[in-house]
């Protein structure tokens, strides 16, 4: 997922990634989000374009959404009369609103835009933009007038008591209620807190590191790989730490010093320079943790989400580790034998090691090769076949807009129709290019309300450019990223029909965020979904289902390590939030985390912390991906007998997608299931033995 560096308060929708289907190989790391944003351009920046074609409009419309919210806020605090809904809780709504549309576009702007000066005003915008929701979160004048509201006079049913309810408890976990000297601290914080993730995001993105390897160090690479990377002047093959190029290489290279070498240049982007910033970002938590009365980030960060307390988390992963790390031990015995095969000195899987011999153990074992399905899924096959799966599935229908315009000429316009009418705006920025953002995510640019204003989002990848290489072909685990983010994309789009910006889009509990877009990678494992669209690009023959058989059986091993990985990476970015960070030694930690949660041992003079770039943006939360799978997992019993059953996919549209954030996720998914979530399903998942096909 995108590093997301909220704003204070209400910061409004949710920007969402997976740099890969769960479970994640890698954590990106990726720039700071905006907070809600922006509002009508400015007047005589009209005729310029949109907000992020110049870095004099963007700069234009930032002032002049902030201007219009500056005056509802005074608009608000002035008001002599009685306070109600309509005089108070209506403009504080249209406040944000008026936010809302160029924090979306400056969070887009700073991560994708060829332009580096307009990268650059975006930053600047989002730190304005932050800077005021800090301010009005910390505002006694503003938090008097909304508490002086009788929130059953004029509210609009259920949800605008909810909203009401959600905006006081954001201004308590914002400091209101502190003195004049500590919401001063706050603020500072808050403004610092922002430009450190900015900091620590640009230095990441721009930080791409290369080998140069000679050309037998690409033997075991698909074809179009090798095409794609001739020899230079020297004779040797830049490979960069970029994911197209690091993935395909650590998966296929049968160079085990040329993976190493590249593997210790991947882990260590963002240092040294995200080392000091990690340490300050960790210490100005810990210190807003403790003016608002919490012993640790961790803890404060708990509150709001579905798992209340520092408390729950820790033993939801220890609960995981227990449960995954006999599945863990058993791959790595399996894996590390196949390596003894190669190298029989081999004493331990590294870390450069996992993708390559899980890779040979299936083809040897599964009689499956990742390489042989290839020339299925080429991306604009892909692309077209996702469109109509997802219109039959739930009912959508999805129109190009050609004359729609964009920041860059590959990024594409589309609209999303729901029963014949329009939904939805989304814009596809799905290849590589310098200074873009290099992993996968959904940044939502606007929510969506029951008013009819209507939802925005980008969906942003970086996959093979038909542009360059027609057939484009992709592995299928980008496929399965496609399905993941998609899920993300349509469950901002659907999340319409509230009244409220804090309701609207996906203003779920954050360790519920990553649940629609993992039901939805199910569907890539699926013999009949597949055969909808996975065409030999030369043949157009359909993927044969006993191959997606093979895939599939092949798929459940490995899934032990896999997902130990991820245990790792939650307890990583938990336990470095739940304990004081002065005088932490980042290093000793990582060896600590290293030693008690990976599957895989620790890389001498290796920096993790450097580039996990979740550890800006959600700090104390990677256990989320685990948390949403569970619940993912549950949900799925109810497709599992037919996946293409329009009957539960609407149940599923109404129930979990549309209400947004207008309810609690624990009463959406009850309605849905009839019953309360469990870890049932996930557990039979994880222990499920994979069994060899020969």
């Amino acid at each position: 997922m995108r590093t997301v560096t909220r704003a204070p308060l209400w910061a409004g929708a949710l920007i969402l990634a997976a740099c890969g289907a769960s479970p994640t190989p890698e954590p990106p790391a990726a720039p700071a989000a905006a907070p809600v944003s922006a509002a009508a351009p400015a007047a005589d920046a009209a005729a310029a374009g949109p907000s992020w074609s110049s870095v004099e409009r963007l700069a234009a419309d930032c002032d002049a959404a902030l201007a219009t919210a500056q005056g509802l806020r005074e608009r608000i605090v002035k008001n002599e009369g009685p306070r109600t809904w309509a005089n108070t809780l209506e403009p504080f709504n249209e406040m944000f609103l008026a936010l809302d549309t160029i924090g979306g576009v400056a969070g887009v702007a700073g991560a994708m835009s060829p332009d580096k000066a307009i990268r650059e005003a975006a930053e600047a915008c989002e730190q304005k933009l932050s800077k005021f929701s800090s301010a009005v979160g910390l505002d006694p004048a503003v938090y008097a007038a909304v508490a002086a509201v009788e929130p059953r006079k004029g509210a609009k049913g259920p949800e605008g008591q909810r909203f009401f309810e959600k905006i006081m408890r954001d201004f308590r976990r914002a400091g209101v209620d502190r003195d004049e000297a500590t919401r001063a601290r706050l603020e500072a914080i808050d403004g610092e807190l922002v430009k450190l993730g900015q900091d620590y995001g640009r230095e990441v993105r721009e930080d791409v590191r290369f080998i140069e390897v000679e050309p037998k160090a690409l033997e075991g690479l698909p074809e179009d790989f090798v095409k794609a990377h001739p020899p230079g002047d020297n004779g040797k093959v830049k490979i960069t730490t970029d994911y197209p190029d690091f993935y395909p290489f650590e998966r296929y290279a049968q160079d085990a010093e040329a993976r190493q070498t590249l593997y210790r240049k991947f882990i260590n982007r963002g240092f040294p320079a995200n080392k000091a910033a990690l340490k300050k970002i960790l210490e100005l938590r810990q210190e807003k943790a403790k003016l608002l009365g919490f012993p640790t980030w961790a803890a404060y960060n708990a509150e709001d989400k579905m798992a209340k307390s520092a408390e729950r988390i820790e033993a939801f992963v220890g609960e995981l580790a227990k449960t995954v790390r006999p599945v863990a031990d058993a791959d790595l015995k399996v894996l590390l034998a196949r390596k003894q095969k190669d190298d029989p000195k081999a004493t331990r899987i590294e870390t450069w090691d996992r993708f390559y011999y899980a890779s040979k153990v299936r083809e040897e074992q599964y009689a499956f090769d990742a390489r042989t399905v290839r020339p299925y899924f080429s991306f604009p096959q892909v692309k077209e076949g996702l469109f109509k799966l997802y219109g039959d599935l739930f009912g959508l229908r999805f129109e190009r807009l050609a004359d729609e315009p964009t920041w860059h000429a590959s990024v594409e316009a589309w609209a999303m129709y729901v029963d014949g009418k329009k939904a939805g705006t989304f814009y596809l920025d799905m290849h590589p290019r310098e200074g873009k953002y290099k992993h996968a995510a959904v940044f939502p640019m606007q929510v969506g309300l029951a008013t009819g204003r209507e939802p925005r989002a980008t969906l942003v990848c970086n996959f093979p450019d038909p542009g360059k290489d027609p057939k484009a072909l992709m592995e299928h685990q980008q496929v399965v990223t496609f399905f993941h983010e998609f899920g993300h994309l349509i469950h901002h789009l659907a999340a319409n029909q509230s009244q409220y910006f804090s309701l609207g889009g996906i203003n779920v509990e954050w360790d519920f965020a990553e649940v629609p877009s993992q039901l939805l990678e199910e569907w890539t494992w699926d013999a009949g979904v597949l055969q909808r669209f996975a065409k030999h690009v030369d043949t157009g023959e359909a993927i044969p289902a006993e191959t997606v058989a093979k895939m599939r059986a092949a798929e459940e091993f490995g899934k032990g390590v896999a997902t130990m990985r991820q245990i790792f990476y939650a307890a990583y970015s938990f336990f470095l939030h739940n304990r004081d960070p002065q005088g932490l030694d980042l290093d000793a930690f990582s060896a600590e985390m290293y030693g008690t949660y990976s599957p895989y041992p620790p890389v001498p003079e290796s920096h993790i912390y450097a580039s996990f770039g979740h550890l800006v943006g959600y700090s104390s939360m990677y256990y989320t991906y685990q948390w949403s799978l569970v619940i993912a997992k549950d949900l799925f019993t109810r497709f599992a007998a037919d996946l293409m059953n329009n009957e539960t996919a609407t149940a599923y549209r109404k129930a979990i997608l549309e209400p947004g954030g207008g309810r609690d996720a624990a009463d959406m998914v009850k309605d849905f299931l009839g019953r309360p979530y469990d870890m049932k399903a996930y557990r039979a998942w994880i222990t499920k033995p994979a069994v060899p096909t020969k």
